[in-house]
């Protein structure tokens, strides 16, 4: 019996270039604002890469050689995928005992390194190195927190044919930012800047309100063969791609050459990713879902380098047709009829 099987992942990257300062590199190479040497370029290191090879693979095998760390890390901030697949008997049907779906929720989070070289200033390596603080259990790389949010398989029909769709909403926060938060509201922001040593402008909106990195995904397979793959919405910053079973097929605009001036302290999605969680305007800041709802409509239609996708024609659907026939999210908290997943016999 034939099978439609179709899968999306989406990587959102941190652009970078060398920050090995006692080699070739430099110490502030990377689009994380700089703020003259005492925030977030001089904290922790980016993925030391600009752009991902057209296969997904070779994407996910991409590693970092940090002259800090015996471990190769990964050259990405977060991974968010759903695989969909069933049996049809004649092209138009799904056999609902044969539907496939994973996500990659059991996959561990990738690593947020810090900066720790010999002769570079490293507020945050230092606090690492402290005896007297434990906030970061002396640790130089901390697996990004993550919030996951699933919708479940979804059964859909569009002109008698018959199909599934699901959705995933992912987000990852800076272990160290999110640990400095609490202690900034633990100690009140002049003990904290005693504490660390930090200057007060090192300690802006972002560590008063860690931002979320994020993307909103949703697949659809139906009987004929047509997918479609599209993300509604992602946060402003860093950067980040659609694969489409397996090949790239749709990215977010990130020009390189306006992020690694030195005389510019940070870039503008930067500011717009961190004023956002700062509003109801993410799906994890402090928000009701109906206003993420609302909003996410409007953050697709009036910024478009926030909406992805990717389609595949079917016998008898088209990729247009989907989008238009699934013209809104699939909003991973709405209670919709579901589809019974089991191993195909």
């Amino acid at each position: 019996m034939p099978r439609i099987d179709t899968a999306a992942t989406t990587l959102t990257l941190l652009p970078g270039h060398s920050e090995d300062t006692p080699g070739d590199g430099h110490a502030h190479d990377s689009a994380m604002p700089d703020y003259d040497g005492k925030s977030l370029d001089a904290w922790f290191t980016a993925d030391h890469v600009t752009d991902y090879p057209d296969d997904l693979e070779a994407a996910l095998e991409m590693r970092r050689d940090l002259p800090e760390y015996d471990e190769r890390l990964r050259r990405h901030r977060l991974m968010n995928r759903i695989e969909l697949g069933f049996a049809t008997p004649d092209g138009r049907r799904v056999r609902p005992e044969t539907v496939r779906h994973d996500t990659n929720a059991d996959r561990k989070p990738s690593y947020v390194a810090v900066e720790g070289q010999s002769g570079e200033e490293n507020v945050v390596h230092d606090i690492v190195e402290r005896d007297d603080l434990e906030w970061f259990d002396n640790r130089s790389k901390l697996r990004a927190e993550i919030d996951r949010l699933e919708s479940g398989v979804v059964r859909e029909t569009v002109r008698g044919v018959e199909g599934v769709r699901a959705s995933v909403l992912l987000g990852g926060r800076d272990t160290y930012i999110v640990v400095m938060k609490e202690k900034f509201d633990e100690l009140g922001p002049v003990a904290f800047l005693e504490t660390t040593g930090m200057d007060a402008e090192a300690v802006p909106a972002f560590v008063v309100q860690p931002p979320t990195m994020y993307t909103f995904l949703d697949v659809v397979a139906m009987a004929d063969g047509a997918t479609l793959a599209r993300v509604w919405d992602v946060s402003p910053y860093p950067k980040h791609y659609l694969y489409a079973d397996g090949r790239k097929r749709d990215e977010t605009p990130f020009e390189e050459g306006e992020h690694w001036e030195r005389r510019e302290d940070m870039n503008q999605r930067f500011g717009q990713w961190v004023m956002e969680e700062q509003q109801p305007r993410t799906p994890f800041s402090n928000c009701i879902p109906g206003a993420y709802e609302q909003y996410v409509g409007a953050a697709t239609l009036f910024d478009p380098v926030r909406g992805l996708h990717h389609g595949e024609d079917g016998d008898r659907l088209t990729a247009d047709e989907l989008m238009i026939r699934f013209g809104a999210p699939l909003f991973p908290w709405h209670s919709r009829e579901t589809v019974d997943t089991a191993d195909e016999d």
